[in-house]
Order: C-alpha cells, then sequence, then structure tokens
C-alpha cells in the first residue's frame, strides 16, 4: 500500500484518465481492463477451441446438404479451413460477451470533479455513493495489479455523537500508470501527500522481493549478510556462489565463511 503522507516532489506530475467531460478517473477504466482481454487473451481461446465449433458448424452444413440445400452459404462453408476461421470468430464474440456483462455490472471506479471538488463512486451502472474533497480523509492504494485503493470518507456524527466514516473501495487501483494516477491526482486535490509514481513503487516493491528471498537464501546458507547486497544483486550473486563452493569443498573458506 502506497502511504500518501511520504513527500516525493522528484516525482513526475499525474496523468490520469479523465472523462469526456474532464472527470479524474480513478481507478482503471472499463475499457482499459476489458480491451486487453478482448483483443489478446479471448482470441486465443477462441482458437484453441475452433476445432468444437468447425466441428458443429460442419455437421450444419451436412444437414443442410441432406435437406437438398445447395445455397451460397453452403458452398462458402465447405472449405475446413473456412469452418475453422468462423468457428474461432463466432466463440470470440461469444467470450466478448460474457466477459463484458459480468465486469459491467461489477465494475467500480471513482470519478472526481475537480473544479466542483466532489466525487462519486460508480458500482456497475449506478452510483453508490458521492461525497466532496472536503469529506475524504485517506486515499491510499496499491501500484500494482490485483491491489485496492482505499479512500476514506467522512460521514457525520452518529447516534452518539461519534464521527462516523465510510470506506470506499476501488479495485485494481495499479492496473496501469493511468489507473494508479488518478489516485495521486485525489490524493493531491484532498491536500494528501501524492505517491511517488507507479513505476517508482513497483520498481522498490520489486527490490523488496528480491532483497527479502536473497536473505531467505542467505540464511539457508550461514552466509553472512551485507547491506550492499540489498541494492547489488551481482554482488550477491557472486558471493552466494563463492559460499555454495567453499560448502561444498570446491574452495577454501575464507574467515567468517560458514563451514562445509
Amino acid at each position: 500500500m502506497t502511504d500518501p503522507r511520504t513527500p516525493d516532489d522528484a516525482a513526475p506530475a499525474p496523468a490520469p484518465r479523465r472523462t469526456r467531460n474532464g472527470q479524474v478517473v480513478v481507478g482503471p477504466t472499463l475499457r482499459a481492463r476489458y480491451v486487453p482481454a478482448a483483443l489478446i487473451g479471448l482470441p486465443l481461446v477462441a482458437v484453441l477451441l475452433s476445432p468444437f465449433a468447425g466441428a458443429g458448424i460442419q455437421q450444419w452444413r451436412s444437414s443442410r446438404l441432406h435437406g437438398g440445400h445447395e445455397d451460397l452459404l453452403v458452398q462458402i462453408l465447405e472449405p475446413a479451413a473456412v469452418q475453422l476461421l468462423l468457428g474461432a470468430l463466432a466463440l470470440w464474440v461469444l467470450f466478448a460477451l460474457w466477459a463484458l456483462i459480468p465486469l459491467l455490472l461489477t465494475h467500480r471506479v471513482v470519478l472526481l470533479d475537480e473544479r466542483a471538488g466532489t466525487l462519486a463512486l460508480h458500482r456497475g451502472l449506478r452510483v453508490a455513493d458521492r461525497a466532496t474533497l472536503a469529506q475524504v480523509r485517506y486515499a491510499t492504494g496499491d501500484a500494482e495489479r490485483g491491489g485496492l485503493a482505499l479512500i476514506g470518507v467522512e460521514g457525520g456524527a452518529g447516534t452518539d455523537g461519534e464521527e462516523l466514516e465510510r470506506q470506499w473501495v476501488v479495485p485494481e487501483s495499479g492496473w496501469d500508470a493511468a489507473a494508479f494516477d488518478g489516485l495521486r491526482t485525489l490524493q493531491a486535490a484532498a491536500g494528501l501527500r501524492p505517491a511517488p509514481s507507479r513505476a517508482e513503487l513497483v520498481r522498490e516493491n520489486r527490490r523488496s522481493r528480491r532483497e527479502r528471498s536473497h536473505r531467505e537464501l542467505a540464511a539457508r546458507l550461514g552466509m553472512p549478510w551485507r547491506e550492499e547486497y540489498a541494492d547489488d544483486e551481482a554482488a550477491f550473486q557472486a558471493e552466494f556462489d563463492r559460499v555454495r563452493r567453499v560448502l561444498g569443498g570446491r574452495e577454501r573458506p575464507r574467515e567468517g565463511d560458514p563451514r562445509p
């Protein structure tokens, strides 16, 4: 999760997606999530399953021939390649519709109107909640795919006088740079410290995971850890390989090395 209170003056200015009327989109748009699957993933699935669709087309064509119908469509469908191609296209269209409908009904995004100072939480085809920028208490989110953005909104006073708070959840806050920049724009507009750019956070997350993995490997061998290994993967790998040779008896140990 990002920390909106961590300053980063060197971070590039956010470049979020905007609606036609200029509202900032916090999170990925429906198009951003749907198009990659529709143009890359679903066609591959359709091609893999095209023999089954082609067999169905061939069966339909045979039934037409047995019924004495030899129209132009039956003649066009005679080559097996045409049957496979049309079968793949039909499956592609069918899968695309199946994927679009649930995504359309469950898609969740926040629209920020900077001029009016208002926010609207959209769930599917309806507006689920509204708030003003003055009501935003925090806005934080993950910079990588699969993460969530959490937006805390002041909800007024409860029956016992305590201040209530609503929490908006926006899935896939780190879908891409533009989706995360929408969150950064909201943070700046609400008076919070904008998070660093998505590229910087993803790079730091990968470095942290790599360092954690290297520390575990070093601990298994009893290899002393040096802080330089956190940023220098080549230095760690060279020392790790050397220690393995020492433990394997192929190289003489140095002072501080683990013993075989």
